[in-house]
């Protein structure tokens, strides 16, 4: 039997954003950012839950930082003509809307022919560059951080006043609108104000989160929301959502096609006709909802659908011709009960699948905790496979198991025979509150097993994330290399702790690995380290959004 030795790649030094649920890449970074929310007041709960909010956002379409702009200005033309005023108007608009805002205002002073450009242009502003008044911020600031460094360390300067003197002057259209260092609680009555000219604006973009300091912070979102039927894309945090009562019902958005919900007060029934006023809505996430969350996805248009660290009675797809991602990571369940270490197990979510006939990617799925349901029939351990228990579309999966927990691992098969076309599986490995992982798992739960359609026939690549080299882990890797028919590829991302012993590891995962009966010898071994400083992962939120990359790989 031969083997192919395992190749050992440490973290690559590409661009990977905070976006990233986890953290920022390197833990200088983390360190930084985490002193920049504490100048804020922030507490421990407060400044995950904003860290996790913000991760979730969009950036601006315009930056602060323009290398291209500089290097250009380094070399002007020996000649000394105005070779860019000479351009045709639309292209100098253009350019324009390609400017933060204070930049294009400042345009109108160059010459006769830019005084009223910056009127006719469409706006693109955002506060967190009208707030920043310093030295313009470098790459590692704004790319690696997605600003959020930068939105902290200015959070003590109100401007307020500057945002309503860039809406008032400006008669749109309003391309993009970014309203997320404000605090909205203080400026109630600008609060209004605005959303009344961004309505009559036609503003495209919006995303307004409001910069709390409390967990509890109550600030109402105004109907006038309602308004704004141009919206395409749409993003709102840290606000009340207006009740059901106070919106026309003939309201709606009939343009809009992204949606972010983040740290809202918003009822069942508010989010119900949110969602039924979307009419193409593709792209749909909710991030830290602060109410009890029952999501019913019932769409003709639906594509990508992300749950985040909410607390989620029940998921269910009842018709989404469309949908191609389900997908939820840290949501906890209702009910359960607190551990002998502090943990709170046996919490339980329904997650029922109907018709979905496009669904590719699912995931992260929790064995038990997750009573997963197919059409009408829910799926328990030893349940038999039939045509209507199966999701044959589903070719990406994502588990997140604790090996050494022997009701989760019982469930593991019967939820792979869910999915008998899947290609790539993602095996998030985890722990529990105190750390420890030392329980073994029982061989006979995958041994005695009867066979599973997609690990023999279908599985190609299969990673495991936040690896600690237990046992449970090894007899796992094992049982999947042993009845992987078409198996080409397996990752281990090894957890950071493990990181500093990587060669080691390596060595002996490679002579495990080779004494271990492979169904396909030509199967790959390949070992990561974490790029994360900590222990947990998943994925880019607006990357899951690109519909041509795996959203779970955290190296591409």
């Amino acid at each position: 039997m031969s083997f192919t030795p395992p190749l050992l790649h440490p973290p690559k030094p590409s661009p990977l954003p905070i976006r990233h649920i986890a953290a920022a890449a390197e833990a200088a970074m983390e360190s930084m950012e985490t002193n920049a929310l504490q100048v804020l007041g922030l507490d421990d709960n407060m400044r995950m839950v904003t860290k996790n909010v913000y991760s979730s956002l969009p950036d601006p379409p315009v930056s602060l930082h323009a290398p291209l702009a500089f290097a250009a200005a380094a070399w002007p033309p020996r000649d000394g003509v105005d070779r860019i005023s000479a351009l045709p108007v639309d292209i100098l608009r253009d350019i324009l809307s390609r400017l933060p805002a204070r930049d294009a205002a400042r345009t109108s002073a160059l010459s006769t022919r830019w005084r009223r450009l910056w009127r006719s242009a469409p706006l693109v502003l955002a506060d967190a560059h009208l707030k920043h008044t310093g030295r313009a911020p470098g790459p590692d600031e704004l790319d690696r951080t997605g600003g959020l460094l930068l939105r902290a360390m200015d959070g003590m300067r109100d401007v307020a006043r500057m945002v309503s003197s860039a809406l008032a002057a400006h008669p749109g259209p309003f391309r993009s609108v970014h309203i997320t260092c404000t605090p909205m609680d203080a400026h109630r009555s600008e609060l209004a104000l605005w959303l009344q000219l961004l309505a009559a604006r036609g503003v495209q973009e919006l995303v307004f989160v409001n910069r709390a300091s409390k967990f509890d912070t109550d600030v109402p979102f105004p109907a006038t929301l309602f308004r704004c039927s141009s919206l395409t894309r749409l993003y709102i945090g840290f606000l009340r959502f207006p009740a059901v009562a106070t919106v026309p019902r003939a309201a709606s958005f009939p343009h809009l096609r992204e949606l972010g919900l983040c740290s809202l007060i918003m009822g069942q029934r508010e989010l119900a006709f949110l969602l039924d006023r979307c009419p193409v809505l593709e792209n749909f996430e909710i991030v830290c909802h602060r109410e009890l969350l029952r999501l019913r996805v019932a769409s003709h248009s639906l594509r990508c659908v992300e749950v985040c660290m909410s607390i989620v009675e029940e998921i269910t797809v009842e018709h989404a011709a469309r949908l191609e991602r389900l997908m939820f990571w840290e949501t906890c369940g209702t009910g359960g009960v607190i551990d002998n270490v502090g943990g709170i197990i046996d919490m339980r979510t329904r997650v029922k699948i109907g018709h979905a006939p496009n669904l590719r990617v699912l995931g992260f799925l929790v064995p038990v905790m997750h009573e997963l349901s197919i059409g009408n029939t829910d799926i328990r351990a030893g349940t038999k496979p039939t045509r209507r228990t199966m999701v044959p579309s589903v070719q990406m999966l994502g588990i997140q198991l604790k090996l050494f927990d022997n009701n989760q691992v019982r469930m593991l098969p019967s939820f792979l025979r869910c999915f008998p076309n899947v290609e790539t599986l993602y095996i998030q490995s985890e722990t529990t509150l105190s750390g420890n992982t030392t329980g073994k798992l029982n061989p006979k739960l995958l041994q005695e097993t009867s066979p599973i359609e997609c690990l023999q026939k279908h599985i190609k690549k299969v990673i495991m994330r936040e690896f600690r080299m237990q046992r449970s882990e090894l007899d796992f890797l094992k049982f999947i290399a042993g009845r992987g028919q078409v198996l080409e590829k397996v990752v281990v991302v090894l957890t950071h702790t493990c990181s500093s012993s990587a060669d080691r590891l390596r060595a002996s995962l490679s002579t495990f690995m080779a004494s271990t009966r492979l169904a396909n010898e030509d199967c790959k071994l390949i070992v990561y380290e974490s790029p994360f400083p900590i222990d947990a992962t998943a994925w880019c939120f607006q990357g899951a959004f690109n519909m041509s990359k795996d959203p779970f790989d955290i190296f591409t």
